[in-house]
């Protein structure tokens, strides 16, 4: 057991030696030694950390400070040979801090003026902006004849007479019509007359029509007879007054559509109330005799062949029938009405 204990023992000293070599000369193992520089910056951290303790503590000792500042006063009058109270020296001190941290407006002058207006710089520059922004949308709203004036209402007639004279060019475009390009000449010379004499109003009535004429004359579309097996293709129209009920004509169910089977909104002036309406579907009077060959057509196989009434083509102004009448040749235009029971 003795022989095993001397035997360790160059163990223990050898470990000791090792874990001393490891040492620096401060005592701290040579892997935890610090720069002079990171000692220098622990150094300023601690210097700071104590002259903000200081200060504040100064300041919650403001009293104390205060003794002190009489005391120095005091002394100080007395080797000037001052003669002043303590009771002054008292004023004095609470009037300094008092106004310690009272704030002196500058006196006024340009460089002053210039600190303002870069301290409010934010505010500022927002507000001119709105202004900017404000003055530039009523511009705009001036020149695009938004606003009331003479102005606004001579630029909108001007731009109204030139939306005339484009859509007059597009219907001498589009129809070799002499009635359509006739009316569309009057209506130009309307709209111009209408602009030198500052009528607004007769010149957007005369647009509008300018509109509605080209729009007809563009219109592509086939009128066809309701031939639905279970539908209504036609009836009679009847009226009822003080001297009895008396049929009033014989009507047949139309549909307005074009190349594709699309309904057409056409415009229709219902002859009972005189009222124009835009409709792709209504009722068109025939004569009796159709109105009588039609329904015997239906009747007897439940399937109506005569579904054409006519045709509106492209550039025309009017609808040229094509359903027969009694002698062969198309029918004449009687009258339409929009509601029936």
């Amino acid at each position: 057991m003795a022989a095993q204990q001397f035997q360790t023992a160059p163990d223990d000293d050898a470990q000791r030696r090792e874990q001393n070599a490891t040492l620096d000369s401060d005592g701290l193992p040579s892997g935890e030694r610090l720069s002079l520089a990171e000692m220098s910056r622990i150094m300023d951290v601690a210097t700071t950390l104590r002259k903000e303790r200081a200060l504040v503590e100064e300041q919650l000792n403001i009293d104390q400070i205060k003794a002190k500042l009489r005391e120095r006063l005091i002394a100080a009058a007395r080797v000037s040979g001052d003669t002043v109270s303590e009771a002054e020296v008292d004023a004095a001190v609470e009037q300094y801090y008092d106004r310690l941290h009272e704030f002196a407006e500058p006196p006024a002058s340009w460089r002053t003026m210039v600190a303002h207006v870069w301290v409010r710089r934010g505010p500022i520059v927002k507000i001119v902006v709105a202004v900017a922004a404000a003055a530039a949308v009523i511009w705009g709203m001036f020149f695009a004849g938004l606003l009331p004036g003479s102005r606004r209402d001579a630029m909108q007639a001007e731009a109204k007479l030139e939306h005339v004279e484009e859509v007059v060019e597009q219907i001498r475009g589009v129809t070799d019509d002499a009635g359509a390009i006739a009316e569309a000449a009057g209506m130009l010379s309307a709209a111009q007359s209408a602009r030198e004499q500052g009528e607004l109003a007769s010149l957007n009535d005369v647009a509008a029509a300018a509109d509605s004429l080209y729009a007809t004359l563009m219109q592509d579309y086939t009128v066809r007879i309701d031939a639905a097996p279970d539908g209504e293709s036609g009836f009679v129209q009847e009226f009822t007054d003080d001297a009895g009920t008396r049929v009033s004509g014989f009507y047949v169910i139309v549909d307005a559509v074009d190349a594709r089977g699309n309904a057409v909104a056409v415009p229709i002036r219902n002859r009972e109330t005189g009222q124009t309406q835009r409709v792709s579907r209504w009722a068109e009077q025939v004569p009796e005799e159709v109105f009588n060959r039609l329904a015997a057509d239906k009747q007897a196989d439940g399937v109506l062949d005569e579904i054409i009434l006519g045709e509106k083509k492209r550039g025309e102004r009017i609808l040229t029938m094509q359903l027969p009448g009694a002698d062969g040749e198309p029918i004449e235009r009687m009258g339409q009405i929009t509601s029936w029971d």
